[in-house]
């Protein structure tokens, strides 16, 4: 079971492991700090019971005494281990990767790192509980974390390819984009799937133009005046018209990927959706005027069970977004920034959800104005913008922890639960 005091009897032994894809190290201390042996296992359930024999009283020429283990929550080897120590009943304890990167670079002036000397550091802020911990998550909350993260990397990759087609079509068809802005829109990729260049789409009369675009529009709607358009501006181009051939088929190929992208968001947005409708928060979440279906999906796979908080101040922290103080020598009355030491993706999720709470959320709206407007040291608008911020994050934990929609008229600020 994840151990989150990390208290230590003076016969307990702490057990210090370096995650890695195929092998773990393995450095056994004292609750003194005595290293008592160290060696590696595989990555594999035969490595893990290896570990587990090895670290036993009698295996260590010990009398008795418990155990502790503490790795680092390293991509997702670590989720494999906890998973096997919880079901044995284990101590273990999970260390933020930040911490451990931290401590060594005040410790050792020297900068050695290697597998033993990490895995005797992680032992070592095991035994001296100079660690912020990291928890595996309920089944729920981990799935809807793996199935958001695929859904935003297919996004990001198709906004990738987006600027690519925008460039090629600069040397290709640079008229094109005043007819279409947004090269995502079903008429506009529809067109690039033709593989056409301006003079073979100058060559076809306006209805076969619009012939060969519906063939690859799937029998839905069609904007004739937009092709309309295209085909007035492919008569006119100024595109040069060497090797337009070999760019059209790039940008074709380039759209087809986009299209296979759109599919896989599809069917992940699906599985999305079957995962937040079986988590109770959801329902709470969405209450909240300006939040949709990406801001409280992206919430709660970075947050988790809110269980885990004891106050809605945790979530600020989490998402990097509490004011962080700057007074040092001449570096004096500078205002405060944010810390920036949370989970980026938690915090560009608060950021356009809190942009979205801006239009449509008045209670938020009000604290945003509040603060720019004031008399007495007004904050400029990215920083009131930050402040919203960390307003809906307090909102957001306070309809999950009470279990109760979002009122604009109810006084949140007394109504701040505190969870045990």
């Amino acid at each position: 079971m994840p151990d989150d005091r990390c208290r230590l009897g003076s016969d307990d032994v702490v057990i210090g492991l370096d995650l890695a894809s195929a092998e773990h190290q393995v450095v056994v201390l004292t609750a003194h700090g005595q290293r008592l042996t160290r060696f590696r296992i595989p990555h594999s359930r035969v490595g893990l019971e290896e570990l587990l024999r090895r670290t036993l009283p009698g295996a260590l020429g010990r009398a008795g005494g418990h155990r502790v283990f503490a790795f680092e929550a390293t991509g997702h080897v670590w989720e494999a281990v906890a998973y096997v120590l919880r079901a044995r009943g284990e101590r273990y304890v999970v260390i933020n990767p930040l911490t451990t990167f931290r401590v060594r670079e005040a410790r050792q002036l020297s900068r050695e790192k290697t597998d033993v000397t990490d895995a005797e550091q992680i032992a070592e802020l095991c035994r001296t509980g100079l660690v912020t911990r990291t928890q595996l998550e309920a089944r729920p909350y981990l799935a809807l974390r793996r199935a958001w993260g695929e859904y935003r990397r297919l996004r990001e990759e198709r906004a990738r390819l987006k600027v690519l087609v925008s460039h090629q079509l600069y040397g290709l068809f640079p008229e094109f984009l005043r007819v279409w802005a947004d090269l995502l829109q079903p008429g506009a990729l529809a067109v690039l799937r033709t593989g056409l260049t301006p003079a073979a789409m100058a060559g076809l009369s306006l209805s076969e133009f619009v012939a060969c675009v519906r063939a690859h529009r799937a029998g839905r709607r069609i904007w004739r005046f937009k092709l309309a358009q295209v085909h007035r501006y492919a008569e006119q181009t100024i595109a040069c018209p060497d090797g337009l051939d070999v760019l059209a088929r790039e940008v074709q190929r380039a759209v087809a990927r986009i299209d296979v992208l759109t599919t896989q968001m599809t069917a992940v947005a699906a599985e999305v959706d079957i995962l937040l409708a079986g988590l109770e928060e959801t329902q709470y979440l969405r209450t909240i005027p300006g939040l949709g279906w990406a801001s409280v999906a992206g919430l709660l796979a970075h947050v988790g069970a809110v269980t885990k908080y004891r106050h809605g101040r945790q979530l600020i922290k989490l998402a990097g977004t509490n004011p962080s103080r700057r007074d040092t020598g001449q570096t004096v009355g500078r205002g405060q920034m944010m810390s920036r030491r949370g989970r980026a993706g938690l915090r560009e999720v608060m950021y356009l959800a809190t942009l979205s709470c801006l239009q449509h959320n008045p209670r938020i709206r009000a604290h945003y104005d509040r603060l720019i407007q004031r008399a007495d040291r007004p904050l400029t608008k990215m920083q009131a913008l930050g402040a919203c911020m960390n307003k809906l994050l307090l909102y957001a934990f306070a309809v999950m922890s009470r279990r109760e929609a979002f009122q604009l008229d109810h006084d949140w600020q007394r109504a701040m639960p505190r969870v045990a």
